[in-house]
């Protein structure tokens, strides 16, 4: 007998039973009663008969299969890492002030002592450069940067060609477009090649701040002392046309209307190529090529070694006319500069040594030649140069401002620099400088920006200078 048999007679019994006191009751009753039980029980009975079938089906499935692992998925690949692309720039700048006590000498031979407080090591300047990144191989560069007086406010200056005027962005202002395989192409208001040279022959352009312009080396065989713009220093006569930039043609000053391309580089060589358009006066005037220039630049780089050389024409005109119809007479100067740098642990030695030419100017000519060295001792650098300039030629007047020859002999200036300085911060720093020019009888050669207290041929001008700056 199956389950299922035997479930159904235990529950017929079971009704049957229940009902059995019943029997008396009327036969109507009873078959009503009968009725409604049978069909409760089909019910019952439907209901089993599932639960049954469902439990045999849920015996008869096989065993579930155990859960295989998840399939290791592969890692993705690292995405391409493109250059970055866009705008981008940064402002910058320097904040740089002084106490110099200068001593020299009036015209008339009185002692003078000044006492400043003014521009220190440097000037201090704000600048804005930045790029706008077309790919890894090409972007448009730009530039701006302008001198600061911290002591009324002003900003900007003069430059090569506007030395009367103040112009905002004297510090430089160009644009241009660079190629990491072919180089950079810039024009605007710039420095030319040789100052390059310079810059990195000195010590203390192996600082991050920039070069000491208190250093005897600086001072004197920066290019600027040599390349001054001459108004006649041979016949002495009136110029009657105002020329480019009244009489600066130095190669350290800002020049305006140029062009510079910088070769990218190889095997440690670089190079640049400069030139300025100058006055571009009518060209119905003798002056219309005044200040025309063109120069350039070789540099060798590597690890603590920099070797560079470059050179530099500078064509100018001048009316050398004392009354009546003018008379220009156009002249050429050349300015030929080789400078090295070396750092030997915390030693570093650089040098350099200039040349400068002036045709039909009765020969006049000018050298320069400049050591400096420095030591650091963690925070703290000492430094040390040595310099000396000499000039040539008829009279050799006229020169680096007030740096005028007696028109007698060859004025001479040798000048030493002893220097401290103190690295508070990456950004913040503090010093100490001491300078001396000794002159011969016929040069008065003043210490850079203070040139002007001394006046006497002759005599030897001291500065003292102590301050700090900050960089961002």
């Amino acid at each position: 007998m199956t389950h299922s048999t035997l479930r159904q007679s235990m529950l017929a019994t079971a009704v049957s039973l229940a009902f059995f006191p019943l029997t008396f009751v009327s036969a109507n009753a009873h078959a009503d009663e009968l009725s409604d039980m049978k069909a409760m029980l089909a019910q019952l009975q439907q209901r089993v008969a599932q639960m049954e079938a469902n439990s045999a089906a849920q015996a008869a499935a096989p065993a579930p299969a155990p859960a295989l692992a998840a399939a290791p998925v592969p890692a993705a690949a690292p995405a391409e890492i493109k250059p970055a692309t866009g705008f981008n720039w940064k402002l910058y700048g320097r904040g740089d002030i002084g106490y110099t006590v200068s001593k020299g000498k009036d015209a008339s031979g009185r002692v003078l002592t000044n006492r400043r407080l003014n521009q220190g090591e440097m000037v201090s300047r704000l600048g804005l450069a930045g790029s706008w990144v077309f790919s890894e191989e090409y972007k448009a560069i730009f530039g701006a940067e302008t001198g600061i007086n911290l002591f009324n406010g002003n900003a900007g200056g003069g430059t090569q060609n506007n030395t009367s005027s103040s112009v905002l962005f004297n510090r430089g202002a160009a644009v241009g477009f660079a190629s990491k395989t072919w180089g950079s192409i810039e024009g605007g208001t710039m420095y030319m090649a040789p100052f390059w040279v310079s810059l990195g022959a000195d010590l203390a352009s192996a600082h991050n701040y920039g070069a000491n312009d208190f250093s005897a080396l600086f001072s004197l065989t920066r290019p600027e002392s040599l390349g001054r713009y001459l108004k006649d220093p041979v016949a002495g006569n009136v110029s009657k046309t105002s020329s480019l930039a009244g009489n600066n043609s130095g190669t350290a000053l800002f020049y305006g209307n140029a062009l510079r391309y910088r070769s990218p580089t190889y095997n440690n060589f670089s190079a640049e190529v400069s030139y300025s358009a100058g006055q571009q006066a009518s060209s119905a005037t003798d002056l219309k090529d005044d200040g025309r220039s063109w120069a350039a630049n070789v540099l060798y780089k590597k690890g603590d070694l920099f070797l560079g050389y470059a050179h530099m024409d500078y064509q100018q005109s001048n009316d050398v006319s004392v009354t009546g119809a003018s008379s220009f007479i156009k002249r050429n100067q050349v300015t030929d500069i080789v400078g090295a740098r070396y750092k030997w642990y915390d030693f570093t030695l650089g040098g350099s040594y200039t040349s400068y030419r002036v045709s039909n100017s009765g020969g006049y000519a000018a050298d320069a030649f400049g050591v400096s060295g420095s030591y650091d001792i963690g925070k703290h650098r000492i430094e040390g140069s040595l310099a000396q300039i000499s000039y040539d030629g008829a009279n050799a007047s006229g020169v680096y401002g007030k740096n005028t020859g007696d028109g007698v002999g060859k004025p001479k200036s040798t000048a030493y620099s002893l220097g401290y300085l103190y690295n508070f911060q990456p950004t913040l720093s503090f010093y100490a400088y001491a300078t001396k020019i000794n002159n011969n009888a016929h040069a008065k050669l003043g210490v850079l920006q203070f040139r002007g207290d001394n006046n006497y041929f002759g005599y030897s001008p001291v500065e003292l200078t102590a301050g700090m700056f900050l960089v961002f």
